[in-house]
């Protein structure tokens, strides 16, 4: 049988249940198990535990969170902690915000996060909540257009993309279209994961996003320098 592909990241689906967490590593052609957590026996230390989950994801670039629950308030009980003690994930900078958002439901097996994945609330929540990830990174990127200092600290090309990558500095994120890594499959492949092996954040925009028109416009491919604070 051929082998199913996995596609790209694209978020991270967290199954709330009493006393548990599932995350689920949601791909562009698929969703994988990832971790079940277990309450040691206070809503803190579960909270914790899932946002130490979420930290090396959230390096790699993705920057959305679907929290499915039947009870809303166990959303709103983790959306209050990482608010109070982890304000980095949802107040970030430039290109590190990312987007929490709450699906009525249950992912905690795989029949449930089937149907969950399934149904077009998933995938509408999906959508707008990359498309919202998104708008930080790109706005990111037009404020470095606009001056000469800032397209300096750009990659405009494969090469120059690679050449960073696979160097002594890479950069902080890079942005690919979906048609971009099908014209280039074998190197995007290669250029994405030793990027995640450097903890460089990559992004494959999906063809649908308002946002692929205009990074086709700069040639499919940008990667991004990393800031120096003020």
């Amino acid at each position: 049988m051929p082998r199913r592909r996995r596609g790209y990241p694209v978020a991270v689906l967290v199954g709330l249940d009493k006393g548990e967490a599932h995350l689920w590593d949601v791909y562009s052609e698929s969703v994988k198990p990832a971790q079940t957590l277990a309450s040691s026996g206070s809503e803190y230390s579960l909270s914790e535990a899932v946002v130490d989950q979420l930290r090396p994801r959230v390096k790699e670039g993705v920057k959305t969170v679907v929290v499915a629950s039947e009870d809303r308030a166990r959303y709103q009980s983790l959306l209050s902690h990482v608010e109070r003690h982890h304000g980095w994930l949802i107040r970030g900078r430039g290109t590190n915000t990312v987007t929490f958002t709450y699906l009525k439901g249950r992912a905690t097996s795989a029949g449930e996060v089937r149907a969950l994945a399934a149904s077009e609330g998933f995938r509408s929540i999906l959508r707008d909540a990359s498309e919202g990830g998104l708008d930080a990174v790109m706005g990111a990127l037009e404020k470095r257009l606009g001056t000469s200092e800032g397209i300096d600290s750009l990659m405009m090309s494969l090469e120059e993309v690679e050449a960073r990558v696979y160097g002594e500095e890479p950069p902080e994120f890079i942005l690919m279209t979906e048609g971009f890594t099908r014209r280039h499959r074998s190197r995007a492949q290669r250029l994405t994961q030793v990027a995640h092996n450097r903890a460089v954040k990559a992004v494959t925009v999906p063809e649908g996003s308002r946002h692929a028109s205009r990074l086709e416009q700069l040639g499919g491919i940008v990667g991004l320098a990393k800031t120096q604070p003020p």
